[in-house]
């Protein structure tokens, strides 16, 4: 739970959870794999990423570490990045603008 929460607090809760994930990789993946709880670890960790390093450095990551009960949510989280990279390319301005004109 520490860790999904962790990883909802803004751009630098992502970052260091992310980095935590990766260092400590082979205790979650001893203590979880297999069971749902590691797929919503990847979920929680990865699926909120807005840039293309970001997923280049998932990407990398899950296929230097395997995690075969963790997959699909490998998959969807690297959509989900793309997907946001995608969004905020092509509406990122018009988004802004719109917060700016109305005072945020």
């Amino acid at each position: 739970a520490v860790v999904s929460t962790q990883s909802t607090g803004g751009w630098e809760g992502r970052e260091q959870t992310w980095a935590f994930v990766k260092n400590n990789y082979p205790i979650f993946l001893e203590r979880y794999a297999g069971g749902f709880l590691f797929q919503r670890l990847v979920q929680t960790t990865c699926a909120s990423f807005v840039d293309m390093d970001k997923y280049k450095d998932v990407e990398k990551f899950f296929s230097e570490n395997k995690a075969p009960s963790a997959e699909r949510a490998i998959k969807q989280s690297l959509e989900g990045i793309k997907l946001r990279c995608s969004w905020l390319q092509r509406d990122g301005e018009a988004v802004a603008q719109w917060f700016k004109d109305h005072g945020f």
